[in-house]
């Protein structure tokens, strides 16, 4: 019994020392982050992010992370939906403005402890034309990630990624990307996106530094939905620095049936659907306390079964009381012309 003690004794120690180790790595990335975030000059911002990425490095690296929160770090992480992928992402800005990124694919593979990991090193220029083919995590094109979608191509599962570009003093970006796996390498991008014209293997929204382009999921409609983008006047066609949203919105929508994501114009966007029960106080006749009711959020159909009537309008006339149905108006009792003409003149909501 005594030594069964003693070993769990060990035992939980060693888990205490396990996640000790794991919050400190945390906590040195974490200061290294915040002093590249204060840093204004660009030699010194360089060598902090490669400080940064073995720091990084050493924490993903760490047994159990993938299961593991940050608490400190204030970089994107997203988890996929199988719980298979984990991504993470960050950016650094230098002193014109411009950015960029790095981050760490993690994949663990059912039924096994065994985690793969790839670092993503931003190869890009931020002047360059982002690619349009298949490329591999040493030739990553650099954003920060949002949003990670599950989706089913070619009878594998692959994450539909959603990132963002800060870009530079002119243009911003938006991506929509495919994150897939080939063996033990990473890749993006994958031919999905069907339009009228081509096939895509990747979506790149540039638009102006001063514009905000909305691109989000409707999992109810299964649809990508984003602002159209049209130039700021017909002579900067294709100078998508001065492209702006329209007030229209187009949308990829998911075809289960070819496994691909297909371009629908002018489509009537929605807002997402409340989250959660919502709630009302309303005062209880019968106790004279003010209670808290559950809201109905569905739709309730006001007819009445038992009446046949309800709920449908007849129009009706007056009761009379003798069989004039116009009497006479005297006249004396009869408008003059002039109190036609004053109540048109003083009437506040004529203009």
């Amino acid at each position: 019994m005594r030594i069964f003690l003693i070993f769990c004794f060990i035992f939980s120690g060693t888990s205490f020392l396990f996640a000790q180790d794991i919050s400190t790595l945390e906590h040195e990335a974490a200061e290294i982050l915040a002093k590249i975030r204060a840093s204004q000059e660009d030699a010194q911002t360089d060598q902090l992010h490669l400080a940064f990425k073995k720091s990084m490095a050493a924490l993903v690296k760490n047994k159990g992370f993938f299961d593991y929160t940050l608490k400190e770090l204030r970089i994107a992480d997203l988890r996929s939906a199988d719980q298979t992928v984990r991504l993470l992402t960050w950016n650094i800005e230098y002193e014109d403005l411009s950015y960029a990124y790095g981050g760490f694919v993690l994949r663990r593979e059912e039924g096994k402890e065994k985690v793969l990991i790839q670092e993503l090193n931003d190869q890009l220029d931020p002047y360059t034309v982002k690619p349009e083919g298949v490329i591999d995590s040493k030739m990553w094109y650099g954003a920060i990630y949002y949003k990670i979608i599950d989706f089913s191509f070619q009878g594998k599962t692959n994450y539909l990624l959603f990132g963002y570009d800060a870009g530079t003093t002119m243009s911003n970006y938006k991506v929509l990307d495919v994150l897939s796996f080939s063996g033990q390498v990473v890749k993006f991008g994958a031919a999905v996106f069907k339009d009228a014209k081509q096939t895509k293997k990747r979506v790149v929204f540039e638009y102006s530094n001063m514009a905000t382009l909305s691109l989000e999921f409707e999992p109810k409609r299964n649809r990508i939905v984003f602002d159209h983008l049209s130039p700021e006047s017909p002579a900067l066609d294709g100078v998508f620095s001065y492209y702006f949203p329209d007030m229209s919105y187009d949308a990829y929508v998911y075809d289960s049936d070819r496994e691909i994501w297909v371009l629908e114009q002018d489509v009537v966007a929605t807002n997402p659907a409340d989250v959660g029960d919502k709630y009302f106080y309303a005062l209880n006749k019968k106790t004279g306390q003010v209670e808290k009711n559950k809201m109905n959020k569905d739709w309730v159909n006001p007819a009445d079964p038992a009446n046949q009537a309800n709920g449908q309008h007849q129009a009706a006339l007056p009761e009379r009381t003798n069989n004039e149905e116009f009497p006479e108006i005297s006249k004396q009792d009869r408008p003059r012309w002039w109190q036609f003409k004053r109540r048109r003149n003083y009437n506040p909501e004529s203009y």
